[in-house]
């Protein structure tokens, strides 16, 4: 995303930053898994042949809301 969203609630320019999917000994930006979840014996959770996108996060300085983003 290129320009800085205005909050939804208040109109206040938002602040980048980004939501942490921690798995065993790893950290990385979490992720948008197209579909419903399945349960997966092995993983917790299917995600193969699944389009994935990384998720930017915005925060309001001003209310604390939070809107998160999938975007292509």
């Amino acid at each position: 995303m290129t320009e800085i969203p205005e909050c939804l609630a208040c109109r206040t320019p938002m602040q980048r930053g980004f939501v942490v999917d921690e798995g065993y000994g790893t950290r990385k930006v979490a992720q948008w898994i197209e579909g419903e979840p399945e349960t997966s014996l092995w993983s917790g959770v299917k995600t193969t042949g699944r389009m994935q996108i990384e998720i930017e996060s915005w925060r309001c300085p001003a209310c604390g809301f939070v809107a998160n983003y999938a975007l292509t």
